[in-house]
């Protein structure tokens, strides 16, 4: 078989025009297909990103406070209050990856200047990771794990409370450092939190031991909130079962009487985005396809012409020992090498225009798409390239195989 290959390679190389005209086609249906499926990898990267900003992987655990009775809400006596005790065993219950947050929510009295009047914050107490909470840090850095255990008088602020303390139009990170005077006590910033549209409340997040201090006192306990955020949006149904089982275990009675509420929103988003890509993948593949069955057209009557001119190069392997199958293993080696190296081509081809469009579709739309590569895309391209060589090379090698050796030898 390796004599066949050598004799495929040097057959190539005799005829590099021939050669380059038969791979072009291949490169461009390769080059096509890559690009599809880059930019469909890209695509799905940004919106997985903006799925994961949108909070749409953090799973709710809500304590029930209140019930609708004849249209009012009426509530509830008793409800459950989550513990930190609590919260640590629930962040050792869901799978690896996975981060867990207890929150508490109150209002607190601030001033930010001391000839300005009183202001009112919506104070977000918080324990363990600020990623579960979905709580991103546009300036500065969030609440540490050692000022959030020793109850530091820190705080990260919104961005709206960071405009309000040092004047509108002023960069607010000139707000980390400051002091701020929430409830009489002084709390250093050490964060701003991001904007985002429609913001009206000034907000605060302090560690959760020191919300006290940070809020106007409660005749009642504040409910607390877990979140759960899972590492991939995939996992969110299992972290779910995760959470209803440890649930269960902690006490029988929340979810078997509605005590607590177990909510996530992002799976059937997901499972509508990905089948939206798939589509598009599939409808602009498709014509990705016909480009390289094009291609691999061009490589049979390539091959179907070299059978005619090298019948009597056939024939004289034939006539030396060479038997079918090494003639039908010359003629397919030939057809692959000129698809794989088409293939090879196209994908450089592929991915420096799927760059372009990705560049033109971030100035046009704001939206930061950029292309890129996987391995499936990677293994897809090879092996279709593969795939459609040896499917066009099977006609022409057997066609060759079959000449008869004295016949080929006298033929001019």
């Amino acid at each position: 078989m390796l004599p066949s290959v050598f004799v495929a390679v040097q057959t190539l190389r005799k005829n590099p025009v021939r050669t380059m005209l038969s791979t072009l086609g291949v490169i461009i249906g390769a080059a096509a297909l890559v690009a599809v499926l880059s930019l469909g990898d890209g695509a799905e990267a940004f919106a997985r990103q903006q799925i994961d900003r949108s909070g749409l992987q953090t799973i709710n655990v809500v304590p029930k406070t209140a019930d609708i009775v004849d249209g009012l809400t009426v509530p509830r006596e008793s409800y459950p209050i989550f513990s930190v005790d609590q919260t640590t065993a629930l962040a050792s219950s869901v799978m690896a990856g996975t981060a867990v947050a207890l929150t508490v929510q109150g209002t607190g009295r601030l001033l930010l200047r001391a000839d300005a009047p009183e202001r009112a914050a919506m104070v977000t107490g918080m324990f363990g990771t600020a990623l579960a909470a979905n709580f991103e840090v546009a300036h500065g850095r969030f609440l540490s794990e050692a000022e959030i255990e020793d109850a530091a008088p820190r705080v990260v602020v919104s961005d709206r409370l960071a405009q309000e303390l040092i004047g509108t139009g002023v960069d607010p990170a000139a707000a980390v450092g400051r002091t701020l005077l929430l409830q009489g006590r002084s709390w250093t910033i050490v964060g701003v939190l991001p904007a985002f549209q429609g913001e009206r409340l000034l907000g605060a997040v302090v560690p959760l031991d020191a919300v006290g201090q940070a809020t106007v006192p409660s005749a009642t306990a504040r409910p607390r909130n877990l979140f759960v955020r899972a590492a991939r949006i995939e996992d969110v149904p299992a972290v779910r079962a995760q959470i209803e089982k440890w649930a269960d275990q902690t006490d029988a009675t929340w979810r078997s009487r509605s005590q607590i509420t177990v909510a996530a929103t992002g799976q059937q988003r997901l499972q509508q985005l990905n089948q939206g890509i798939r589509v598009f993948r599939l409808l602009i593949g498709a014509f990705a396809g016909i480009s390289l069955v094009v291609g691999g057209i061009g490589i049979m009557n390539v091959l179907l012409a070299s059978v005619v001119e090298r019948t009597r190069e056939i024939g004289v392997r034939k006539s030396v020992g060479a038997k079918r199958r090494d003639i039908v293993v010359q003629f397919l080696a030939e057809s692959v090498m000129i698809s794989l190296t088409g293939a090879l081509l196209g994908a450089v081809v592929g991915l420096a225009g799927a760059s372009i469009a990705a560049a033109i579709m971030r100035s046009r739309t704001g939206a930061l798409i950029y292309s890129a590569i996987t391995p499936n895309t990677l293994a897809i391209s090879m092996g279709t390239a593969i795939t459609i060589g040896l499917i066009f090379g099977i006609y022409p090698a057997l066609k060759a195989a079959r000449l008869s050796a004295i016949e080929a030898m006298r033929y001019e």
